[in-house]
């Protein structure tokens, strides 16, 4: 028999012969790794959970014009000022969101007003296939508008008396147009008051061929990153205002946040226990070990080779509570998850060698007192039971 398999038999037999020890470390090394696994799990599916929930509110940038303001007075009184209208070029927004490089979902929107039977009827031309995607709180009755059609806000359809199907005729700056009620809309908010058609439309309507009233966007980022975006849009566009619409965001990333520091300190918590654990754990292996010791070395055995062994099983205990950890983990995770927070886990692979690493560190950080011991041990005292 070779040194090698000599040393590996060494190490097999001594786990097997202190099976208590053996199996209480392998308890708390998983016990460490499945817990960082589950909460770490835990946490990136709620990242994902809470990016979800947030995009059913909307956009959370709005671009506006700078409106334009003429001050009114007369020698020194003040009358107040005058608002004049104001767009935004649509090119102009194109290839500033082009050049930022931002990346971002968006709903082009031009606010208006046209005249039906000598009354003025608030309009917005929107694109309704971005507006689907962007605004999935709207519920339309009937169907989605098509080219020559528009949809009511429920109480504007309310008050004209309209419903899907019925035909109205309105005139903007360059003469009539006629369009089909193809649906209505409910949102709950200024929308149920508006006509919406389509924005090529309107712009024509209204002789307004490339300009906009508001841009809203739904910027892939959060907190600093969405912050860092509207400055980065604002420095394209300096005649415009970028305003961020984040409150239920913050406060959705305030409260992901705290979970996540909690998650932090309980982690924490755990791993300073768990390497405490093994520490302790090991230092009593080593002093009942302390005859074994001796005698390997008496016999030859180098230093290196006592440590080797040590190693080796703090390693082996290591991996193998990694793996259990993992697999534990992962199924706490998908627990805590489904009855916690009524969604699905992320199945995460990678998570595996991060289990494995927390295990393996401290399984290895704890074995470093008691390696430091059986390194100065001297074979002829512990032989002699000193």
């Amino acid at each position: 028999m070779n040194r090698r398999r000599w040393l590996l038999k060494m190490m097999f037999q001594a786990l097997a012969h202190r099976s208590g020890r053996t199996t209480l470390l392998l308890a708390v090394l998983a016990m460490a790794s499945s817990l960082a696994t589950a909460l770490w799990i835990v946490s990136l599916s709620m990242e994902r959970r809470i990016a979800e929930e947030v995009r059913k509110y909307g956009a959370n940038l709005v671009v506006v014009p700078e409106a334009a303001r003429l001050d009114v007075g007369s020698g020194g009184l003040n009358f107040g000022s005058i608002a004049e209208p104001s767009y935004l070029a649509q090119a102009e927004v194109e290839r500033a969101l082009t050049t930022s490089g931002i990346k971002a979902e968006r709903s082009l929107h031009l606010r208006g007003a046209l005249r039906l039977k000598n009354a003025d009827l608030p309009a917005e031309g929107v694109d309704f296939a971005e507006i689907r995607r962007l605004f999935p709180w709207w519920q339309v009755r009937g169907a989605w508008p098509a080219a020559g059609e528009a949809v009511l806000g429920v109480d504007l359809a309310a008050r004209l008396k309209l419903k899907p199907g019925d035909r109205i005729e309105v005139s903007g700056s360059t003469g009539p147009l006629a369009l089909r009620v193809s649906g209505t809309v409910s949102t709950g908010g200024e929308e149920d008051g508006l006509l919406f058609l389509a924005l090529p439309e309107l712009q024509q309507a209204l002789a307004l061929g490339g300009e906009l009233s508001q841009v809203r966007l739904m910027v892939t980022a959060s907190g600093d990153s969405l912050k860092g975006a509207a400055q980065a849009l604002q420095r394209q566009l300096p005649k415009a205002k970028v305003n961020e619409v984040r409150q239920t965001a913050h406060t959705s990333e305030g409260l992901l946040a705290k979970v996540k520091l909690l998650m932090l300190l309980v982690t924490g918590v755990v791993l300073i226990s768990a390497g405490s654990s093994v520490t302790g754990t090991m230092s009593t292996t080593v002093l009942e070990r302390s005859k074994e010791i001796g005698l390997m070395k008496a016999i030859g055995g180098t230093r290196l080779e006592v440590l080797l062994i040590f190693c080796a099983e703090a390693a082996l205990l290591g991996c193998a509570g990694g793996i259990a950890g993992y697999l534990l983990g992962s199924g706490i995770a998908h627990f805590i998850t489904r009855t916690v927070f009524a969604a699905s886990a992320e199945f995460i692979p990678w998570m595996a060698g991060v289990s494995l690493a927390v295990s393996l560190f401290w399984a290895l950080l704890g074995s470093v007192g008691p390696m430091v011991s059986v390194f100065k041990l001297d074979p002829v005292r512990s032989l002699r039971g000193e």
